[in-house]
């Protein structure tokens, strides 16, 4: 019982508000239905005796109810009370299940809330595939597992309060024993069957996380698996994963119908118990009666103690799941509170506003050395910029704290002289990011653009325009469905430029401010790519453009060039500057024929 309250208390605070009214009133209803259990019991008990010595039986108020023929009326009114609380217990379920889904909903809603409000290097440490299982899965066991099976208690609780009550109004002394009997076969089971049953929760989250980790990779990776005839490598993978959870639900099962079996085996033995000791008091009769009452007490406790014993063992088995839940909610909220204290937000002014990092650093955490350090730069508003550098210069980092999902570990950015973590929401609204690989999702083309959902938020003008600027509308048109085709899962329904162009299409659909495009353009043909970039360009003056590139022509008339080492701007500049002062980017210059000699020459051979 200690173990469910400690899930069950912070689960409640993970609940809308009006819940805990809805759970208290839940709690006294299913109390309230135990009341006709006393009566009902209570009548049995006052019958018993006489019914097993046939002697008359006068009862206050009522007088000789055997010489009045009331014993039969008697019966049936119990049966009928019996039955009438089943109706009314049903009904009570009914309802309370359709307000435990909208709490599932609700908590589902938190934890997404609390995953989206996390920091970006924290959500860069975990797995996709576990994320959409705990929303999920996790979430409708928490639910289900947890919540559910620990409110009905409250009406086992009251109907074993009743059968007590009812015990030792009747034979104090049976009452007595069949308690502390009772009570070492529930110690039993505690001690046996929960600590099982907990561990056995936790090896089903663990490995069932690991299963739908490996399906999630194997999936994206497909392709590379199917040429690489990887395929009986995967399949023993997930093979060995679904094994191990599947043997964990086993047992889960097989401990959940143990206390079934052991508490139809006490009640056997109870018999022999309580019979003897109403034979040692009362003799033969004594026994009879004693074995009669405590029949009947059983017949009503030891289901209650059966399903009590079941919730137990769902709530050790599931509370792995449910702690999960309530932490990465508490975390979330910790989270949020923190930002809205430290970080009140405003908006920022319409105009275009430059950007400013002043002695910015970063470091990942754990990392020996800082992927940004003490990097001081100017990027003016309506401009055309470029990071270059070789792989782990830091480029990727830079634009991830551009972006404001990373938060610099020293120093600071200005953006229109607003300090960014102050105006972090409004910023991100001006941004449109196209990254190196698109996501998309099994819907239109004009969902994927509008990233909507929902098509009656899409904006099919919007659509088009950037369509257009994207150089992909008039392939689109000319195919079966237009931009109301669907691109399948992942977009695998158009080529690899394609589906960059439409990433390219998504982040201009909103007019952004500042456009930021990381490799954006890798995946495109010479001639595509030229038209592309022809309509960034037009964007000029208006836009802030912040590319991130190796293909060196498509930055070739940025206005700065950023060249990025280990983590700092060893020099910036127009393209032809850092050419003549950075010998690692005249090389590679040189290689794509981009040198003011090359060009000069290209020129010349042109007229």
């Amino acid at each position: 019982m200690n173990s469910i309250l400690k899930v069950l208390g912070p689960l409640l605070k993970t609940l809308p508000e009006g819940s805990r009214r809805f759970l208290s009133g839940y709690a006294v209803a299913s109390a309230a239905l135990a009341l006709l259990d006393i009566v009902a019991l209570g009548l049995v008990a006052a019958l018993l005796p006489g019914l097993v010595s046939g002697q008359p039986m006068v009862w206050p108020v009522l007088g000789d109810i055997t010489e009045k023929g009331l014993v039969l009326p008697l019966l049936v009114f119990i049966c009928l009370l019996i039955v009438l609380k089943g109706i009314l217990a049903v009904l009570l379920l009914r309802f309370a299940t359709k307000r435990f889904a909208r709490h599932e909903v609700a908590i589902g809603d938190r934890l997404f809330a609390a995953y989206l409000a996390s920091p970006w290097e924290k959500r860069l440490g975990r797995n996709s595939a576990e994320i959409v299982r705990s929303v999920d899965v996790g979430v409708g066991i928490t639910v289900s597992g947890v919540l559910m099976p620990a409110m009905t208690l409250f009406g086992e609780l009251g109907t074993m309060v009743a059968v007590v009550v009812v015990l030792f109004i009747a034979q104090p002394l049976i009452a007595i024993v069949t308690m502390l009997y009772l009570g070492l076969v529930a110690l039993l089971l505690a001690k046996v069957i929960s600590p099982r049953a907990v561990a056995i929760g936790r090896q089903n989250r663990e490995w069932s996380n690991r299963t739908a980790k490996t399906l999630y990779e194997a999936l994206g990776a497909l392709k590379e698996i199917t040429l690489a005839d990887r395929g009986p490598e995967v399949q023993e993978q997930v093979h060995g994963t679904r094994t191990k959870s599947a043997m964990a639900r086993a047992g889960a099962i097989q401990i959940s119908q143990i206390p079934r079996y052991v508490l139809e085996t006490a009640l056997v033995v109870g018999f022999a118990l309580v019979g003897g000791v109403g034979l040692l008091v009362g003799g033969p009769a004594g026994a009879v009666s004693a074995i009669g009452l405590f029949a009947i007490a059983g017949f009503r406790l030891i289901p209650s103690l059966t399903r009590m014993q079941a919730v137990q063992s769902s709530v050790n088995t599931s509370a792995s799941f449910a702690r999960q839940v309530i932490e990465d909610i508490r975390e979330g909220d910790e989270e949020m509170a923190r930002q809205s204290k430290e970080r009140p937000q405003h908006d920022l002014a319409d105009a275009p506003a430059d950007i400013v990092l002043n002695d910015v650093s970063f470091s990942y955490p754990g990392a020996q050395a800082p992927a940004l350090d003490r990097i001081s730069i100017r990027i003016p508003a309506g401009s055309h910029v470029a990071f270059v550098g070789s792989s782990g210069a830091g480029k990727s980092t830079m634009v991830d704290i551009l972006l404001g999902l990373l938060e610099p570990t020293a120093g600071h950015i200005e953006v229109g002289g607003e300090r960014l973590e102050f105006v972090l929401t409004s910023w991100r609204k001006r941004i449109g990011y196209v990254p190196q690989e698109v996501s998309l999702f099994d819907a239109s083309v004009a969902q994927n653009v509008a990233l909507a959902w929902d098509e009656s938020k899409v904006d099919r003008e919007r659509v088009e325009t950037a369509l257009r600027r994207a150089q992909l509308l008039d392939t689109l048109l000319a195919r079966d469905g237009g931009i109301d085709a669907v691109v399948g899962e992942r977009g695998m329904a158009l080529s690899g430029g394609q589906r960059q162009r439409l990433g390219i299409a998504r982040a201009l659909y909103d007019n952004p401010q500042v456009l930021v495009m990381d490799e954006a353009t890798s995946a495109l043909d010479t001639a595509t790519e030229a038209a592309v970039t022809k309509a960034i360009n037009e964007l000029h003056g208006n836009v802030t453009v912040i590319t991130v590139a190796h293909r060196l022509a498509t930055i070739r008339h940025a206005d700065i060039v950023f060249f990025m080492r280990d983590g700092e701007v060893a020099a910036y500049g127009a393209f032809d500057d850092v050419v003549a002062r950075v010998p690692d980017f005249a090389e590679q210059a040189a290689l794509a024929g981009l040198t003011p000699q090359e060009l000069a020459a290209d020129e010349r051979l042109e007229t």
